[in-house]
């Protein structure tokens, strides 16, 4: 699902977290140091928790649904053409204009 709006989201997400914990790599001198550690602890808490909300306000607004695979958005990425592992999909609406 190429024009997938919940896949779109959670690819930025993944991909800004990503790219922060390369930087604190480099600010901290590698993945192996105490501060290091602690930091990625504290980005992903944060991402996959707002992530997790924003898709749960989704639903309630009728934007998105939670998806077959039974994907946890804490595992990240996985190859769900629906989803691609947040476990939130784009809600089909069948009433067509």
């Amino acid at each position: 699902m190429a024009n997938s709006l919940s896949i779109s989201i959670w690819e930025l997400q993944m991909g800004v977290m990503k790219n922060i914990l390369k930087l604190m790599e480099f600010r901290f001198g590698g993945r192996d140091t105490e501060a290091y550690r602690y930091v990625k602890e504290q980005v992903m808490n944060y991402t996959y928790e707002a992530t997790k909300k924003f898709f749960i306000q989704g639903i309630a607004a009728g934007l998105f649904e939670r998806c077959e695979c039974g994907a946890n958005l804490r595992h990240g990425w996985n190859s769900c053409n629906f989803c691609s592992g947040s476990g939130f999909k784009d809600k089909v609406n069948d009433k067509r204009i």
